[in-house]
């Protein structure tokens, strides 16, 4: 980026800022202001160029980029307090020059809502997915705050007058960081205050909707979904949910699409619904087998859900043996430390105590454990006290002793 800028090479500028950001034409467009997609697409292909001192500071203006990196004056939102770099140094981490001054933009937007812009959008937005990359290893009690202040600022920043464009990402964001937040508030109270939960991805919903976005809209029905089911303990209403989840992402994401239905598996396995349980398995292995890289939800998918989920599904079937042969392979599959780590290991504890493989259970359990100690994940802190009052008839064997003195450790923390 920083040669690009030195020798005002806007086509390579242009390829940068839509590389590493992801921005479509159209925002990139409506961020300069004055320009259209079409133009902006000629740019990153050659076909036309930048030129006049006005729309090449519309240019630095519209992406972040400190004026003396393109020979400009300072510009006017540098001198924000919340600009992360100085101007007389500009920062020569070529990577990071677009997400840092995007971050900039966030933050002088911040103090100066009338100065929103698309960037200062993409820029918070960029902050909420990192805390929520984070999630599945930290405890949600470290990241609710932060996350708290993005949902205020998203807030504040509706209030004030801005074009259709900057609207439209103000309702993504809000969909994704208030989904997050209800992850997190449900995580952080043990899985048991589901009404807060759900007012957040109520939220989302309702963003989501404004969006026309399917997808998200799917993914907070989903996360409500599971507070039907882990939380309230009411896998008819789980059910319901499921179905519209299904039913909303239905032909745009096989991603969602065979999550809602593999979760609908499990809400009939709850009920005692054999045959309705294999057939919703049968129907999320056929959308996840036509998953592409086009899907929107592909970063949700790991190929490991299918048999933590069938896993349990098996679990509340009484069915053990075929419960662990699923909880293994998920269990050698999954990132070591993850939550999802957590609750393989302690469901394969359960499928192990109902077989009465005891030394196996212990060792499922005790490994949890370890897991848990680090980001004390709800889900996995019910399963594994599960396990413990499942062992109960064996508290007098020496392993299961110490395991419950671990239990008592965890409990404590």
């Amino acid at each position: 980026m920083q040669r690009a800028c030195a020798t005002r090479d806007f086509r390579e500028i242009f390829r940068l800022v839509n590389r590493r950001t992801g921005t479509s034409h159209a925002a990139m467009a409506a961020a300069i202001g004055k320009m259209t997609s079409s133009r902006v697409s000629d740019i990153i292909r050659g076909v036309r160029g930048i030129r006049g001192q006005e729309v090449i500071e519309r240019v630095a203006d519209g992406f972040g980029i400190p004026g003396e990196m393109l020979g400009l004056p300072r510009r006017v939102w540098e001198s924000s307090p919340g600009n992360v770099g100085a101007i007389d140094r500009p920062d020569p981490n070529l990577e990071s020059v677009v997400d840092s001054e995007s971050t900039a933009r966030a933050r002088y937007a911040k103090n100066n809502p009338r100065g929103l812009d698309l960037l200062a959008v993409a820029g918070l937005r960029q902050q909420v997915q990192n805390l929520d990359a984070r999630y599945v290893s930290e405890p949600s009690t470290a990241l609710i705050a932060e996350t708290g202040q993005h949902l205020g600022q998203l807030a504040h920043w509706h209030t004030c007058t801005t074009t259709y464009s900057v609207r439209r990402d103000l309702h993504a964001a809000q969909a994704e960081a208030s989904t997050l937040m209800g992850q997190l508030v449900w995580d952080a109270s043990g899985r048991t205050d589901h009404g807060t939960a759900r007012r957040y991805f109520a939220q989302a919903e309702v963003a989501a909707r404004e969006l026309g976005d399917p997808v998200a809209e799917g993914l907070a029905l989903l996360r409500t979904t599971f507070v039907a089911l882990y939380g309230e303990k009411n896998p008819r209403a789980g059910l319901e949910l499921a179905r519209r989840a299904a039913s909303t992402v239905q032909g745009s994401s096989h991603v969602l699409g065979g999550l809602a239905v593999l979760h609908a598996a499990e809400a009939h396995a709850m009920l005692q619904h054999r045959k309705d349980c294999e057939r919703e398995l049968s129907n999320a292995e056929r959308h996840f087998g036509k998953i592409s890289e086009a899907d929107a939800a592909a970063p949700l998918f790991s190929p490991s859900q299918f048999g933590r989920v069938a896993g349990s599904c098996f679990l509340f079937l009484g069915n053990a043996s075929r419960a662990e042969e699923y909880l293994v392979d998920t269990v050698n599959a999954l990132p070591d430390g993850s939550k999802p780590h957590a609750v393989a290991l302690a469901n394969l504890a359960l499928a192990c105590i109902r077989q009465y493989k005891l030394d196996e259970a212990i060792a499922a359990a005790y490994a949890a454990i370890d897991i848990l100690e680090r980001h004390r994940g709800a889900g996995g802190m019910n399963l594994v006290f599960q396990a413990g009052r499942e062992l109960k008839s064996w508290r007098g064997v020496s392993g299961v002793h110490d395991l419950y003195d671990r239990l008592m450790g965890l409990m404590a923390a």
